[in-house]
């Protein structure tokens, strides 16, 4: 009985060794990573982050990104984006496939998205009480956009050398999505914004709301 006792703990102890020797060479130990698809964002965002690795199985990643501007003449409502998106994640890393050349991993994080634009609407408004005659106003203005979350997601490094690697993920954020614009005043035949077949795009109303996500990074490994 001692004997098998001692044979399945060596065999444990060689598939520990094993799997510790995989997972020091999948998982980053200091990488940087660009994240290209959020610069197609209705917000577009140059996103960097950086992966450093701090016990075992465990690393921490931050992200920053820069919201891009780009020129739209003929979209006067959302003008002259500017502002920042902050990320921070927390990994725990499973399952290395040795064949694949990949490691699997399980997150948790929390974000917080910062950005301001400009916008251009007009009003019918009239020039006396008995409105006989009506002209045009123009409002300019700034729209603040804030949000706050909470991320759970199941990804994996898929490495291609032994420098270049991609992370795709997929999971679920709780959004706290909040809108602040002035109030304008109603104009002449303004019934708000009627939407009978799509939604806006974006939702600018205040909620609270449980979304999946996809993320897509090429990253640079530091050994």
């Amino acid at each position: 009985m001692i004997r098998y006792t001692l044979l399945l703990f060596m065999v444990a102890s060689s598939c520990y060794a094993q799997d510790s020797i995989h997972f020091e060479r999948l998982i980053p130990r200091h990488a940087f990573k660009f994240a290209p698809l959020t610069m197609a964002n209705f917000y577009p965002t140059l996103e960097l982050s950086f992966e450093q690795k701090i016990i075992r199985q465990f690393t921490v990643q931050i992200g920053y990104g820069y919201v891009l501007n780009y020129k739209d003449n003929n979209n006067q409502e959302y003008q002259n984006k500017r502002g920042y998106k902050a990320k921070l994640e927390i990994r725990y890393y499973i399952m290395p496939s040795e064949r694949y050349n990949l490691v699997y991993y399980l997150a948790v994080g929390g974000y917080m998205n910062v950005v301001d634009f400009d916008r251009e609407t007009s009003r019918q408004e009239c020039y006396d009480l008995s409105c006989t005659n009506t002209f045009i106003r123009y409002y300019n203005y700034v729209v603040k956009y804030r949000e706050q979350g909470f991320t759970l997601k199941f990804g994996f490094v898929k490495h291609f050398s032994k420098s270049i690697f991609m992370d795709i993920n997929g999971g679920w954020s709780l959004r706290f999505i909040d809108y602040d614009e002035p109030t304008m005043p109603g104009g002449l035949n303004d019934f708000g914004d009627v939407s009978f077949f799509f939604s806006d795009i974006p939702n600018e109303e205040d909620r609270i709301g449980l979304m999946p996500i996809l993320g897509f990074r090429i990253g640079y490994r530091f050994r």
